[in-house]
C-alpha cells in the first residue's frame, strides 16, 4: 500500500485522466473504498502458480520445425479422444514450464501456466511433444522470418513452408508429431496447410479461447489445428473447442458435436467462388476447377459457381485494422482485459515492446500511424468495410452450405520471393475471409509437379462442422491426385 499522500495524488492523476470530479466528500470516499479492496486483493489473487524452472532441450531435427522439445513427452491422462497423438504447440501458446519465445531471440519467458488450450490436450490423452518455430512475432507469411532460422519444408524442397505457424506446419508434414497447434489471424494456419500439403483449421472466431496465447489482432486472433487428415484437425479442434471463463469470449460450438462432421451426411452445397480465379496463378485455378468437377461427381454433393467480389479496400481494412490493434496490444503488454490472457508479470515485462525487427515495423506502423493521424477515424472506417464484406459473403450463404476458393494464389514460393508485407498479400486469399470471423480449412486438392496445392472452405459462422464435412469429401475423391 503506498502513503496517504501517494494515494491522493495518483486519485487526481486518474481523475484527470478521465475527465472525472472529484471533491473533498468524493475523494474521502474513494480512497477509503479503494483502501479495503486493495486489503482484499491477495485474498482475491488465490494460491498464485508456483514459478517453474525452465525445462525441455532444443531441438535438432532436420526441418528446424522444433524449438524447446521434452526428452520425453509430456502425458497427463491415459485416455481420452487424443490419447497417444502427439502434439506441437507453436511457441506464441503458453506451456507451463517451456520457454516461449514468440520466435524472438529477445523475448525470454517460461510460463508456469499452460494456457486452456494445452490444458484441454493433456486432459484429452495428447502427448505434448514441445514448442514450434514460429515466424517472430507471428508476422511472416512465408516461414523465413525465425530468429531461430528459417523452417523448412519437408514436401517440397527449396520452397517455404509458409507462416507464420511454420515450425506447426513443417512438424506435421515431416512426420515429427502427428498434429499441432498454430495461431491463424489472416492466414497463419491455413497457408503452412496449403504449402506442406496438409489440412489447417481456422475455427470461428471465438469458439477456441485465447487464454496463455499472444495475440496480434483480436478483431481476427484464433487458435486452430494442423493434421495430415481432416479426421486428426477435427479431433483436435474438438479438445480445444468451447467457453473458458477465462476467455469470457469464447462461446460454445454450433449445432451438434464437431466429431458429428465425421460421419455420413445426406447433402451438402458447394459454391465454387470463381470470381477468385482471377485472382490466383493459372495451375492453382485449374486445380481447385478440378475439385469442383470431382465434386460434382459425389453423391449428396452439388456445386455452383458463385461470385464474391473482393475489393482492394477489403485488404487495405485489413492492413489498417491490424496495425490500430498490434500496437494496441504493445501499449498493453498482451494483457487484454475482458479476454485472453490475465495478469501475469512475467508475461508482461517479457512482452512489453522487446525490439522488433524490420518486418514487423513495416506490418505494423502503416495502421498504426493513420490510427493516429486520423484519431481512430482510419480504424472504424476498416471496420465498417470488414462489416459491409461479412455482409457481402454471408448473403451467398443462402445458395449453399460452404464456399470454396483458391488458399493461395500461387504455389508455394521459392525461399527469397517473399521480401514484404505487400509481398506476402500477394499470395495468400486468407486474409479477406479472417476478418468475416468465418470458419475456414485448407485441405490438400492435390498438386501441380509435385508442388502441394490447397483448398479453402469457408462456412457460416459457428458451422465449423459444415467446412470440416466438405473437406473430407475432397479429401477423399482428391488426395494424391496431381492437377
Amino acid at each position: 500500500m503506498v502513503d496517504d499522500t501517494s494515494q491522493e495524488s495518483a486519485l487526481r492523476e486518474v481523475a484527470d485522466e478521465l475527465g472525472m470530479p472529484v471533491d473533498d466528500g468524493i475523494e474521502s470516499a474513494v480512497l477509503a473504498y479503494s483502501r479495503e479492496l486493495d486489503d482484499a486483493i491477495d485474498e482475491l489473487s488465490g494460491d498464485a502458480d508456483d514459478p517453474v524452472e525452465p525445462s525441455g532441450v532444443r531441438s535438432d531435427d532436420a526441418y528446424n520445425a522444433l524449438l524447446a522439445v521434452y526428452d520425453t513427452p509430456r502425458v497427463a491422462n491415459s485416455s481420452g479422444s487424443l490419447d497417444g497423438v502427439s502434439v506441437a504447440i507453436k511457441d506464441n501458446i503458453a506451456v507451463r514450464g517451456l520457454p516461449m519465445t514468440c520466435g524472438s531471440t529477445d523475448v525470454s519467458y517460461v510460463p508456469s501456466f499452460d494456457a486452456t488450450v494445452v490444458e484441454r490436450l493433456l486432459d484429452e490423452g495428447a502427448h505434448i511433444v514441445g514448442k514450434a518455430n514460429m515466424d517472430a512475432f507471428a508476422f511472416g507469411p512465408a516461414g523465413e522470418w525465425s530468429e531461430f532460422g528459417r523452417v523448412h519444408n519437408p514436401v517440397a524442397e527449396g520452397r517455404v513452408p509458409g507462416g507464420s505457424s511454420s515450425g506447426s506446419g513443417a512438424a506435421v508434414a515431416g512426420g515429427l508429431v502427428d498434429a499441432a497447434l498454430g495461431t491463424d489471424t489472416g492466414g497463419s494456419v491455413r497457408v503452412p496447410a496449403a504449402c506442406c500439403g496438409l489440412v489447417g483449421v481456422k475455427p470461428s472466431h471465438h469458439l477456441v479461447p485465447r487464454f496463455g496465447v499472444v495475440g496480434n489482432m483480436p478483431s481476427t486472433d484464433t487458435v486452430g489445428s494442423l493434421a495430415p487428415d481432416v479426421e486428426t484437425a477435427t479431433r483436435v479442434l474438438a479438445a480445444i473447442a468451447g467457453p473458458d471463463p477465462r476467455d469470457p469470449t469464447s462461446v460454445l460450438p454450433g449445432p451438434g458435436s464437431l466429431a458429428d462432421s465425421l460421419g455420413a451426411f445426406d447433402s451438402i452445397r458447394v459454391g465454387v467462388v470463381e470470381s477468385t480465379f482471377d485472382l490466383v496463378a493459372d495451375p492453382v485455378a485449374d486445380a481447385i476447377a478440378g475439385v469442383a468437377d470431382a465434386l460434382r461427381a459425389h453423391d449428396g454433393v452439388t456445386v455452383e459457381p458463385v461470385t464474391v467480389a473482393i475489393p482492394e479496400t477489403v485488404e487495405h481494412a485489413y492492413s489498417l485494422m491490424y496495425g490500430a490493434e498490434y500496437a494496441w496490444l504493445v501499449r498493453q503488454s498482451f494483457v487484454v482485459r475482458g479476454e485472453g490472457t490475465g495478469y501475469d508479470p512475467e508475461w508482461r515485462r517479457a512482452l512489453a515492446a522487446p525490439p522488433y525487427n524490420a518486418h514487423v515495423a513495416e506490418r505494423v506502423l502503416p495502421g498504426a500511424l493513420l490510427d493516429r493521424w486520423t484519431d481512430g477515424r482510419s480504424y472504424v472506417a476498416a471496420r465498417r468495410e470488414a462489416i459491409r464484406f461479412t455482409k457481402r459473403l454471408t448473403e451467398r450463404f443462402d445458395r449453399v452450405d460452404v464456399l470454396l476458393t483458391p488458399t493461395l494464389r500461387t504455389l508455394p514460393p521459392e525461399y527469397g520471393a517473399i521480401q514484404s508485407a505487400e509481398d506476402g498479400l500477394q499470395y495468400s486469399l486468407c486474409k479477406p475471409f479472417s476478418l468475416t470471423g468465418l470458419p475456414a480449412v485448407s485441405v490438400p486438392a492435390g498438386s501441380v509437379d509435385g508442388l502441394p496445392v490447397g483448398a479453402q472452405v469457408i462456412a457460416p459462422m459457428f458451422e465449423d462442422g459444415r467446412a470440416l464435412q466438405c473437406a473430407r469429401v475432397i479429401e477423399r475423391v482428391t488426395g494424391g491426385v496431381d492437377a
